[in-house]
């Protein structure tokens, strides 16, 4: 399987690394492998990488991609939020990492992949789930829409996809689970056309991505695993080891930006985040609501 996933800010986050030649390096996203491949070059001829993913179909993908570089390169079948735990049941010590990249975005395989259900354009299963590792306890976003209660899932549409349609999207969710099961995407796409006003349709968003953005923040428990992330990463990183975390929305920047300011654990290497270059955001157009930040363990 060919990846058509474009990477985000590469040449940016190899530079906030400083990568050395020998270093130990984890890539706690590694989705199209792009960003595992450039660290692998990059840390030649002994450097190592650790790539984290909860999808098997993109690990199985880059096992092929990754061959050439041999034991440099190891794959984790696990959230990167115990990369701790799973780093060191791998035999790396406590404080050895030089670098750890995160990059948040869905890569183009995961959103075009009907049977993971992102995409609010393809019919597939109502599931959102990454891989069987996303979450504890098997949630997906059809047994939130078929079984919370109203409040809760307007709760999560307006915290989670800062939707300010929430209360009308999630009452006529409510609705429609009356009548049979919602259990395809485009379904729940039809009862949100049907929930908002005419004209939020000539808005620069699909009246949907709000709201599937919530679902499947909520379905993986994003947030949180974000936050565990950056504690796992302060544990693994070598002092004055570098952490580069690569955001698209507003909800997981603020966790970045308040875990590096003031004088906690983190000394923040830019006090702004950086944006992909304009001629990045021409080419690809998804890296326009990318932001970087790069913080250095005290």
């Amino acid at each position: 399987m060919s990846s058509v996933h474009v990477p985000v800010m590469l040449e940016d986050s190899m530079l906030a690394l400083e990568i050395r030649p020998d270093g130990l390096y984890v890539d706690g996203t590694l989705g199209g492998a792009s960003h595992s491949e450039e660290l692998l070059k990059r840390s030649a001829p002994d450097g190592k990488v650790f790539s984290f993913d909860v999808s098997r179909k993109a690990l199985e993908a880059a096992a092929s991609k990754l061959a050439p570089y041999g034991k440099r390169w190891t794959p984790v079948e696990a959230n990167f939020r115990h990369m701790d735990r799973e780093l060191i049941e791998l035999g790396v010590p406590e404080g050895s990492v030089d670098g750890i990249l995160l990059d948040l975005g869905f890569s183009s395989d995961e959103i075009q992949d009907p049977a993971i259900g992102l995409s609010f354009q393809n019919d597939g299963p109502l599931d959102m789930r990454l891989g069987p590792k996303a979450n504890e306890d098997g949630l997906t976003a059809s047994d939130i829409v078929n079984t919370w209660p109203e409040r809760e899932i307007e709760t999560m549409i307006r915290n989670f996809g800062e939707e300010r349609f929430a209360s009308r999207i999630a009452s006529a969710i409510v609705q429609a689970r009356k009548a049979a099961r919602i259990v395809r995407t485009l379904e729940l796409v039809s009862i949100i056309r049907g929930a908002v006003p005419a004209g939020y349709e000539q808005g620069r968003i699909h009246p949907a991505t709000r709201t599937f953005q919530a679902l499947r923040i909520a379905v993986n428990d994003e947030l949180e695993a974000l936050k565990d992330a950056i504690k796992a990463a302060h544990r693994m990183l070598k002092p004055e080891g570098r952490i580069a975390i690569i955001t698209f929305h507003s909800l997981e920047d603020r966790i970045a930006k308040l875990a590096f300011k003031g004088e906690g654990e983190w000394e923040q290497v830019t006090k702004k985040p950086m944006v992909p270059s304009d001629q990045e955001q021409n080419v690809n157009p998804r890296s326009r609501s990318a932001k970087m930040r790069i913080a250095q363990k005290k």
